[in-house]
C-alpha cells in the first residue's frame, strides 16, 4: 500500500510504500477510494491553530507526534474485517464511508454512540490517533463506524460526507428548531451562510431540504465567482464581503439582504470580523452557529446577547446517527457534490498548497486506483 506523511510542518507530504496494516480485531480494512483534503489537514499540516489569545501547535493540541498520516474524510470498499466483528450486514466489497470521530470507547458518551463528544477521542480520532485515509488502505478500529452506502450516491461525494457534510448538517439542524418558531411567529424565516466554499454550498442544500419552505437564505463570501456559485446552486441572495464599504455599512446592506437581519447565520469562516458582523446582522432570538476554524477571537455586545435573546453555538462535527440521517438524506434528495478537483495521492502536497491559497474550487479530493 502507499500512504502520505506529514514529516514536518508545511514541508511536503512523505509518499511510503508500507505493508496493509493488520486488520483491527473488532473492526475492518477499507480500500480508500477517495479522500477529502480539509482545511483541518491544513492546520495538522502547519502544525498551528490560532486559539485567539495565542497560537498553539496542533499536535501538542492533540498530543500526536509526526510522522502521521492525515486525512478523515473517506470511502471506498470492506477489503477485510477483524476475526471478532461477529455477524454483519457488511461484506467484503461493499461501497462504504468511514465515520472517523472515534473515541475511547469506554465513557458515557462513546457508549451512547456520541463518540464525538469524548474527552479522549484525540488517542483513537482517524488521521490524528490512527493513521488516516490519505492513503490506500486504513484500518477503522470498530466496525459500527463503518457505513455501508446506497448504490445512489458516487463514492466521491459519499468521502465527504463523515466530515464537511455532517457537520454543515448538525449546523442545519441545529438552527432548525430556531427558523420554524421565526417562521411560526413572524410568517417568514431568514438564514445567513458566511462562506460560499465546500461545507457553505453543502449548508446551502441541507438547509433548502430542511428549512421550512420560504426560508430565505442568503450568502456571504469575498470571493465573487464563488458567490456565483452559490446563486447557481439556488441561493435567493448573496452579498460580497469585500469592497469600499465600512463596517457599519457593510452591516446595513447584509441586514438589508435578510429583510432587517437574519433568524440564523452559520459561520464557515468564523474570524474575529466573521463572527463580530454576523452577530450584528442577528435577528432578537436568532442563533449564531460557529463552524470555521480560521481562528482569532470575537467579541460581542453582552448586553444585546441578554437582551435579545440571542444564541451562539459552536459546531463540532455531528454524531454517528446525524452521519447516517445525512446519508439518508443525500440518497432521498438527491444532493450533489459542489465541484470537485482530483489528485493523484502522489500530488497530495500541491493540493494542499492549493487549498491553503484559496484556490480550490468546491473540493479537493484524493482519488485511488480502485
Amino acid at each position: 500500500m502507499k500512504k502520505a506523511e506529514i514529516v514536518e510542518p508545511n514541508k511536503p507530504l512523505r509518499i511510503v510504500e508500507a505493508d496493509l496494516p493488520a486488520t483491527p480485531k473488532k473492526g475492518a480494512i477499507v480500500k480508500v477510494a477517495f479522500s477529502g483534503i480539509c482545511h483541518s489537514d491544513l492546520h495538522q499540516w502547519e502544525d498551528v491553530i490560532d486559539a485567539g489569545i495565542q497560537k498553539v501547535s496542533m499536535s501538542a493540541a492533540l498530543n500526536y507526534k509526526l510522522p502521521i498520516v492525515p486525512g478523515h474524510e473517506i470511502s471506498g470498499t470492506i477489503h477485510s474485517f477483524g476475526e471478532e466483528t461477529g455477524e454483519s450486514e457488511l461484506k467484503v466489497g461493499d461501497r462504504v464511508a468511514v465515520y472517523p470521530w472515534a473515541g475511547c470507547g469506554d465513557c458515557g458518551a462513546c457508549k451512547h454512540d456520541m463518540s464525538e463528544r469524548c474527552r479522549e477521542k484525540s488517542k483513537a480520532l482517524v488521521g490524528v490517533g490512527a493513521d488516516g485515509g490519505h492513503a490506500t488502505y486504513v484500518a477503522v478500529a470498530e466496525l459500527q463506524h463503518v457505513v455501508k452506502l446506497p448504490d445512489s450516491i458516487p463514492l466521491d461525494l459519499a468521502c465527504m460526507l463523515p466530515c464537511s457534510g455532517v457537520t454543515t448538517y448538525n449546523a442545519v439542524t441545529s438552527l432548525l428548531e430556531t427558523v420554524q418558531q421565526a417562521t411560526l411567529y413572524h410568517g417568514k424565516a431568514s438564514v445567513l451562510i458566511v462562506g460560499a466554499g465546500g461545507l457553505g454550498l453543502w449548508s446551502l442544500q441541507i438547509g433548502q431540504a430542511l428549512f421550512p419552505a420560504g426560508t430565505k437564505i442568503v450568502v456571504a463570501d469575498i470571493d465573487e465567482d464563488k458567490l456565483n456559485l452559490a446563486k447557481e446552486k439556488g441561493c435567493h441572495d448573496t452579498i460580497c464581503w469585500s469592497g469600499e464599504l465600512t463596517e457599519p455599512e457593510l452591516i446595513k446592506a447584509t441586514m438589508a439582504k435578510g429583510n432587517g437581519g437574519f433568524d440564523g447565520v452559520m459561520d464557515f469562516v468564523n474570524t474575529k470580523v466573521t463572527a463580530g458582523r454576523a452577530f450584528s446582522c442577528l435577528k432578537p432570538y436568532g442563533m449564531h452557529a460557529m463552524i470555521g476554524l480560521f481562528g482569532g477571537e470575537a467579541s460581542f455586545p453582552l448586553p444585546m446577547l441578554v437582551l435579545g435573546g440571542k444564541q451562539v453555538k459552536g459546531i463540532f462535527v455531528g454524531s454517528l446517527a446525524q452521519f447516517k440521517a445525512l446519508i439518508e438524506l443525500v440518497s432521498k434528495n438527491k444532493l450533489e457534490a459542489p465541484p470537485l478537483t482530483y489528485f493523484n495521492l502522489e500530488d497530495i502536497t500541491e493540493g494542499f498548497n492549493l487549498l491553503k491559497d484559496g484556490k480550490i474550487r468546491g473540493r479537493g479530493l484524493i482519488k485511488n486506483k480502485m
